[in-house]
């Protein structure tokens, strides 16, 4: 029991001191400052630069992780022959073919222009999701129909008129400008005044779990 809390110590030692290097290499700016002059001294740009390297190599070999994991499951659900094998073939061949590609791109074995995966990326992915984003119009219109169906209330009829108004406005038609003209509006006052307290709440919940893990109150790292 002693040996895990001071092991649990440790790590916390450690989070704390690669943290506080960290925030204290990229708070330093250009204005000779005492401030500036001590954490240069302490070589803590220098640091934090190799820490977030570092992270971003953690980061992509766990990307890569969960990629292998995706196509090991896979070509476990085909090699059992299990209900929508055919899929999971699809998917497989489609990974390796995509990092096959991206790997001759790299070296330098294929150098046309544009280049492949630049073209898979343009002509499926981008394909795909919009081809998903045109499904978004029918999934907000049926949620708006089963709100409304089941009680109708004040929020739910504003949804359903914004819902309308911007519907109504994405038809190209010069007698729509009124609609046109709302629908701007809604954009750049709710939805944005929206969009950036959600960004706000976001930097706030980031901000508190770093000052967490500074101060040795998040626990994932003793375990």
């Amino acid at each position: 029991m002693f040996f895990r809390r001071l092991g649990a110590a440790f790590n916390a030692l450690i989070v704390l001191i690669v943290g506080v290097i960290t925030l204290g290499g990229l708070i330093v700016s250009r204005d000779n400052t005492l401030l500036d002059a001590l954490l240069t001294g302490l070589r803590f740009p220098d640091l934090s630069r190799l820490f977030l390297q570092l992270a971003t190599i953690t980061l992509a070999l766990l990307a890569l992780a969960g990629v292998l994991n995706l196509v090991i499951v896979h070509l476990g659900r085909i090699r059992s022959r299990r209900g929508g094998w055919v899929y999971s073939l699809v998917l497989v061949i489609s990974t390796l073919g995509v990092l096959i590609l991206a790997a001759l791109e790299r070296n330098g074995v294929l150098t046309s222009q544009p280049r492949a995966t630049t073209v898979l990326l343009e002509t499926v992915q981008v394909s795909v999701e919009s081809a998903l984003a045109g499904l978004v119009l029918f999934a907000l219109v049926y949620g708006a129909y089963r709100m409304l169906s089941r009680r109708v209330t004040w929020g739910r009829v504003v949804f359903m008129l914004a819902l309308l108004i911007v519907l109504i406005a994405a038809v190209p038609l010069p007698e729509l400008t009124f609609f046109q003209g709302v629908r701007d509006w809604l954009l750049a006052v709710p939805v944005s005044a929206g969009a950036r307290g959600i960004l706000l709440g976001i930097a706030l919940a980031t901000v508190v779990v770093g000052i967490r893990v500074l101060v040795g109150q998040d626990q994932s790292y003793k375990e």
